[in-house]
């Protein structure tokens, strides 16, 4: 068991930062490297089951890369940025993901042959771009300031929104048939309120924490980096005890309250959370891929390749060209934030948590 999981972690951590130094020095995409690794070690050789050699606890141990991930995203959500982004950012967060949600559904009820129920989580997993998949590319291209601005804003944001109506609509699935409408609508209601209250109210908080702290120089220099990694995993934690996937709002919020009350030597200490998320990234890459069955790939149909083309090609883009209609965005900004839709491994999570809840209930479309 100990040799099993030593080489686990010695294929997901170098190969991981191998692909990455790899991949920057041919300029290429590093996720491409990432994924062809995990897919060569895993399903392919052999050499990693990442499910066997950490057993239940991998996905607790991917959830806590996330919080870290999207903490050190919203570390980069300045709302004086909002400024030079203008309107694209609000349609991108507010209008173009129930957009999104209604399109999916109905592709994959209609393309996909899915019930009206699992196609609603479908649609629910999918209206969010990973900001694990979007900030490394951002790293890496040149892009023009306010398109990287618009994709920035939308992946960290909507990111734990996106697992929250997951969430949301599995429970109304699940429960609802089995109480009375007021009483249903009342609980889920409170419910929602409590952890995503529970969620801001820890994020903040903790922000306003550091800053006191900091500003005092309560804090030593080499504890600075631990403290916020620490109370990041706590905002992350904390909610999900209340609430499914609420801990993505907590780390989320704390990142941007922090970024915003500007707190002195917070810029000094993001190269090195930056160079942290880029491990934990390269990590969950190889194992999400080196977890892959060759068994259910055999098992692709056309319904489900035909859904995977229509998300692709016709819900994102006619989503973000709808919600961006007689905005300030030019058409090349439109046209590309609408091409520019990779799904990342909090979608992943979600699925994995979604299916056999739906497939308990009863519902032919979970698997």
């Amino acid at each position: 068991m100990e040799q099993g999981v030593a080489t686990a972690v010695l294929c997901i951590v170098a190969g991981g930062i191998a692909a990455q130094v790899i991949a920057s020095r041919f300029r290429i995409p590093a996720i491409v490297l990432l994924l062809g690794l995990g897919f060569l070690v895993g399903p392919v050789l052999g050499l990693l089951h990442p499910s066997q050699a950490f057993g239940p606890n991998l996905r607790p141990l991917i959830g806590l890369a996330v919080a870290i991930v999207v903490f050190e995203g919203g570390l980069a959500l300045d709302f004086r940025e909002l400024r030079a982004a203008g309107e694209g950012v609000l349609r991108l967060t507010a209008i173009a993901l129930p957009i999104n949600f209604v399109l999916g559904t109905v592709a994959a009820h209609l393309v996909g042959g899915m019930l009206w129920g699992p196609s609603a989580v479908f649609g629910a997993i999918l209206v969010v771009t990973g900001p694990t998949v979007i900030l490394p590319l951002l790293r890496h291209a040149r892009l023009e300031r306010r398109s990287a601005a618009f994709l920035r804003w939308e992946a960290i944001v909507n990111d734990p929104v996106g697992a929250i109506l997951t969430a949301i609509v599995i429970e109304i699935l699940v429960g609802l048939p089995h109480r009375s409408g007021e009483e249903a609508v009342t609980d889920l209601a409170l419910h929602l309120a409590e952890g995503a209250g529970a969620a801001a109210v820890l994020g903040v908080g903790s922000a306003f924490l550091v800053a006191w702290a900091f500003r005092r120089d309560l804090v030593p220099e080499t504890l600075k980096t631990p403290l916020l990694l620490a109370l990041a995993l706590v905002a992350y934690a904390v909610p999900n005890l209340l609430m499914h996937e609420a801990g993505l709002i907590g780390a989320t919020v704390f990142g941007i309250a922090l970024a915003n009350l500007h707190v002195p030597g917070i810029a000094e200490l993001r190269r090195f959370k930056e160079a942290l998320v880029v491990l934990l990234v390269s990590c969950r890459f190889v194992v999400l891929t080196a977890d892959l069955d060759l068994t259910v790939l055999g098992k692709l149909s056309l319904p489900v390749i035909a859904l995977t083309a229509t998300t692709l090609f016709v819900v994102r883009p006619a989503a973000l060209w709808l919600a961006t209609w007689r905005s300030d965005l030019t058409w090349r900004e439109r046209l590309f934030v609408g091409w520019i839709g990779p799904r990342g491994i909090a979608a992943a999570a979600v699925a994995v948590l979604a299916g056999p809840r739906l497939s308990e209930a009863g519902y032919a479309g979970g698997t």
